[in-house]
């Protein structure tokens, strides 16, 4: 009995949309660890990838009832909690709904992973419970794609999300501003637009690229990125490129979408919100109201964001 945990596991990471989730871990870690732009979890302490087992969740989740009896809403992690399997994901998201109300069950889930799936296995995922998923697009170019390493290609990821929007699950990108360097930006950010209008996803959740170094209060190692920097291979883009960034991927975006767009990180510089086809060119005027100060004025907006996990 003394190896029995009386308080459930905690995530590493979670999105700022899931604040008020219940937060359940299934994995630790991330399997995959070889994005250059990433890096995070080793640098947050977690360098090795494990899975859990199913009664060590169920468990938490036990204990997180007991807590929060009438949770609605609960979020799968870590990186991507389907890496512990097919069976034992739908046997841990049956056995919470069994136990709790929930209303919306959501975790993070690689496209790579969501592909191997097939569309069959994505339908057990909708059997089971899942409502939504968060997945790291961050591009839709393959180059940048494949220069970061990410693992997927936009084939994958407009099969995926076929099947996931067949299968009734909530589809929530998240697209990295700077990914592609000063060099590379607008081919980045016009493949990305396209994309998305082609995948039509439920969310669009906008960041931008953090460059940590390894003197953070975490500890950890430097993002990887710091690697091609040095030998020139990639070039970060300026505070203002990131703004032209977020101006042209929003200008491109189909105006009929039902897409929301949010950009729902403290180290963005501009932040707008809204449904596509109800809000783009307010957001627009937005983001041109600010390219609008004077220069001072925007250096010094820059300098007090920073950047920040």
């Amino acid at each position: 009995m003394s190896n029995i945990r009386e308080v459930p596991e905690t995530l590493i990471i979670r999105p700022p949309s899931e604040y008020r989730s219940l937060l359940v871990r299934l994995t630790r870690g991330c399997k995959w660890n070889r994005c250059r732009f990433c890096g995070l979890y080793p640098h947050l302490g977690q360098a090795t990838f494990s899975t859990r087992t199913v009664p060590e969740v169920k468990h938490d989740i036990d204990l997180l009832k007991e807590r929060h009896p009438r949770a609605e809403n609960v979020f799968f992690g870590d990186a991507d909690p389907l890496q512990i399997g097919l069976e034992a994901f739908m046997e841990i998201a049956q056995y919470l709904r069994q136990v709790l109300p929930v209303k919306r069950l959501t975790a993070y889930a690689r496209t790579s992973t969501l592909w191997k799936l097939k569309k069959h296995g994505i339908l057990h995922l909708a059997q089971a419970g899942l409502n939504r998923v968060h997945i790291g697009l961050e591009s839709g170019d393959a180059q940048t794609l494949n220069f970061h390493r990410k693992g997927q290609s936009p084939r994958m990821v407009k099969e995926a999300t076929s099947w996931l929007r067949e299968a009734g699950i909530e589809v929530s990108f998240y697209v990295l501003l700077g990914l592609g360097g000063r060099d590379h930006w607008q081919r980045h950010i016009l493949e990305t637009a396209s994309l998305i209008n082609e995948t039509e996803p439920d969310f669009l959740r906008l960041r931008r690229l953090w460059l940590y170094k390894g003197d953070t209060v975490f500890g950890g190692p430097e993002s990887p990125l710091f690697q091609e920097i040095r030998a020139g291979t990639f070039i970060p883009q300026t505070p203002e490129g990131t703004v032209l960034e977020l101006r042209l991927l929003l200008e491109k975006l189909d105006s009929k979408l039902a897409t929301f767009v949010a950009c729902d990180h403290q180290n963005n510089y501009v932040n707008v919100s809204g449904r596509v086809k109800d809000d783009k060119e307010e957001m627009l005027a937005a983001i041109d109201e600010f390219l609008a100060l004077p220069e001072k004025d925007r250096a010094a907006h820059y300098e007090a964001v920073g950047s920040r996990i």
